[in-house]
């Protein structure tokens, strides 16, 4: 999975600023919701929120995810802030600083797959240093973008549609001998009938 596949350029937060870790969820629950992925968003914050109750998020590495499911989520998808001073957020040991915000929504139909491949992807990403130092200096959300696989995955679509429509003209040039090829053929058969049937 790309992370690029679950995310826009304008759910993308760069050089951001927050208080603490809940005006954090709040911004990007905001950039959710203006995105059209929420269809109620106090019903997703409400998720997120207890999903923080029951345990700590910030993984290490300065990378925090929270996340909700709920039905208030009309795909999956994540939306991110990468924070110009480090913010603390609860951790396995207590709070410790982040500076990177993932903030996950997913529908409760992919809890289980969808969730668990975009923490797999998202981990195992940010765990190499380069990459995360290469985020951080990151100037625009389309950097961010093509770090996160954006450019692979245009070219994937354009190859995907460049096949189709080369399957289509085959197609058509097939109709089109067949077109061509019938009355030729029948025409054959008509001039061998004749002229058999001159012999006779």
């Amino acid at each position: 999975m790309k992370l690029a596949q679950l995310t826009s350029e304008n759910l993308i937060l760069l050089d951001a600023v927050f208080d603490d870790r809940l005006a954090a969820i709040n911004a990007l629950t905001d950039k959710l919701e203006l995105t059209g992925k929420l269809t109620d968003k106090q019903r997703f914050l409400d998720a997120v929120l207890k999903r923080e109750e029951e345990g700590p998020t910030a993984l290490g590495e300065y990378l925090a995810v929270p996340h909700g499911k709920s039905d208030a989520v009309t795909e999956p998808v994540f939306a991110c802030a990468f924070v110009k001073d480090e913010l603390m957020w609860q951790g396995l040991d207590g709070d410790e600083p982040v500076n990177m915000i993932f903030l996950l929504a997913i529908p409760p139909a992919q809890a289980g797959s969808t969730h668990m491949e975009v923490l797999t992807t998202l981990t195992s990403s940010l765990v190499d240093d380069d990459f995360r130092d290469e985020l951080l200096k990151a100037k625009t959300a389309k950097e961010v973008m093509k770090m996160f696989g954006a450019e692979e995955e245009e070219l994937e679509q354009a190859s995907s549609v460049a096949a189709s429509e080369q399957e289509q003209l085959e197609d058509e040039a097939g109709k089109d001998i067949s077109k061509m090829a019938y009355p030729l053929v029948l025409g054959a058969g008509v001039l061998i009938s004749a002229f058999l049937f001159l012999l006779l």
